[in-house]
């Protein structure tokens, strides 16, 4: 159905008074106009839908000037504040120039009626100073009503005696107000959706930075020289690293530090999924493709496209899905499962895997051109037990960061409880600390960290450094040690319960004995 122009309705009012059309008529032409009207202000642009709903009412109404008063969405608020006023040749007023019946526009406001005043100069409202100073002969206010408030008011008024007030069903202008306050309503909330998700990607990105992660090791330092070296280069990622060292972790930093970071970051683990699930999932389906498969389905390469998918455990992934990764790489090109036609995509892959990729290559389970493909960069995380620098860091953090939901106060580690995680072996690396930290403050009511009632690996953890096992002096100040002269203490200590054998120390250790020697050397053992 074509839309009546502005110039066509309004011809075809003046042409109805001339032949004495009837109200009846003139209704049904003005509903015929609130629902184009209705239809060209749904636009979720929230300036645009302003500017368009005080257009159309101003021309609606010949008034000369118009503003949308809004509340600040409080229930029971009635402070309103200019949103926007134009003239009536669209000119935008300045919100100090403009001045209004407040009391007209509260009383739209309270009783959620329109208020049509047709001669200002014969009503209760002449004796207003806005109404005196600039010689108004009629006002309109329309609240606007969502659900079962009112969250502002299209005030109008006119020095002009040549309006069309008296000639407006005020029947037609509720249900014009009831269309512009959802449009203005849907508006609102996408700006604010638009705005917290500026926000939230903002606060994902701040998270992220490499800055941020917490280390104090050199070995975390290469890792971190490593990300910011490749981050900005749009290049196979392969990270390698035990289960718990924050693999997943180091590949959102290479994502939000690479000039893909405003597109989707998607994850998906490849052991985790049967093969054909694990490829609808990738690679998405056709209706029909396989029994199940009611309807069409994007996969996550598609969605994710001109971002990054980061495929964890990609070593336990299968010989037919490493085929058709592989042709990905190097074709940007896929198919989704029941169709004949290539779509192509922009993603940038990052891998990661807690297996020995080259050994499964040499054994045959992972195919070599792929294992090439992915490990165009290779970062390797070493296990938490190689940099036991970290870890009183990395405790606080978790502290930090649980006191709040747990209720907690702690702020301190005593120190047999730091000697007791330093001398742990971390089998489950970072995960394992952060879920020990957890549970010791569920146990800690105090501003100091609860000891762990478990010893590692259900051993007695071996006896601390004579030095600090001593007692202190009530009220004496502790003595303070470096994280590197606690540790070289304590592998002075356990060298010293194994008669100097490196091999034994290295054991309880948690380490091999090339990482003992070359941590002796460096700490003057």
């Amino acid at each position: 159905m074509t839309l009546p122009t502005d110039t066509d309705v309004l011809r075809s009012l003046r042409e109805a008074q001339r032949t004495g059309l009837g109200s009846l008529g003139q209704k049904a032409i003005a509903l015929e106009r609130l629902l184009a009207i209705s239809q060209e202000i749904s636009t979720l642009d929230l300036p645009v839908a302003l500017r368009r709903i005080l257009h159309y009412v101003l021309e609606w109404t010949g008034t000369q000037r118009g503003a949308l008063l809004l509340t600040d969405g409080t229930e029971g608020n009635h402070e309103l504040r200019i949103e926007l006023a134009l003239g009536l040749e669209q000119e935008t007023l300045v919100d100090l120039e403009f001045r209004v019946s407040r009391s007209v526009a509260l009383r739209a406001l309270k009783t959620g009626q329109v208020i049509v005043i047709e001669d200002v100069p014969a009503s209760a409202d002449r004796d207003q100073a806005s109404v005196l100073e600039l010689r108004l002969q009629a006002i309109l206010a329309l609240p606007l009503r969502v659900r079962d408030r009112v969250i502002g008011v299209i005030y109008l008024d006119t020095s002009s005696s040549s309006h069309r007030v008296h000639q407006l069903d005020v029947a037609i202008l509720s249900a014009f107000a009831a269309q512009a306050a959802i449009a203005l309503e849907n508006a609102r909330l996408h700006q604010k959706l638009q705005d917290d998700h500026f926000l939230l990607q903002r606060s994902v990105e701040e998270s992220f930075q490499i800055g941020n992660l917490l280390y104090r090791s050199a070995a975390m330092h290469r890792v971190c020289t490593a990300i910011r070296q490749v981050a900005p280069c749009d290049v196979t990622v392969l990270i390698s690293g035990e289960i718990g060292t924050g693999k997943e972790l180091v590949a959102h930093a290479v994502h939000f530090n690479s000039a893909r970071r405003n597109r989707r970051f998607l994850s998906q683990n490849a052991g985790a999924l049967p093969d054909s699930l694990l490829e609808s999932e990738l690679f998405g389906h056709r209706r029909g493709a396989f029994s199940g498969a009611l309807e069409n389905k994007t996969g996550l390469f598609e969605a994710a496209d001109g971002g990054t998918v980061f495929l964890d455990e990609i070593g336990e992934a299968s010989p037919a899905f490493q085929a058709r990764l592989l042709r990905l790489l190097e074709t940007g090109s896929f198919r989704r499962l029941g169709e004949t036609t290539d779509r192509h995509v922009d993603v940038r892959i990052v891998a990661a895997t807690h297996q020995n990729l080259e050994e499964l290559v040499r054994e045959g389970r992972f195919r070599a051109d792929l294992f090439y493909r992915l490990s165009v960069f290779p970062i390797h995380l070493p296990p938490l037990r190689e940099r036991r620098e970290d870890i009183e860091l990395l405790a606080y953090h978790f502290i930090d960061r649980f006191k709040g939901d747990l209720g907690r106060s702690v702020e301190s580690i005593p120190r047999p409880v730091l000697m007791d995680l330093l001398s742990r072996p971390w089998p489950g690396n970072v995960r394992e600390l952060q879920n020990l930290i957890q549970r010791l403050m569920v146990l800690s009511p105090g501003k100091e960290l609860a000891a762990s009632t478990d010893s590692p690996q259900g051993q007695t953890p071996p006896a601390l450094p004579a030095a600090l096992a001593e007692s202190e002096p009530a009220g004496s100040a502790p003595p303070f040690q470096t994280l590197g002269e606690v540790e070289r203490d304590y592998i002075r200590q356990v060298l010293q319960h194994f008669g100097g054998n490196q091999a034994q120390a290295a054991r309880l250790l948690a380490m091999n004995r090339n990482t003992l020697r070359w941590r002796m050397k460096k700490l003057g053992v």
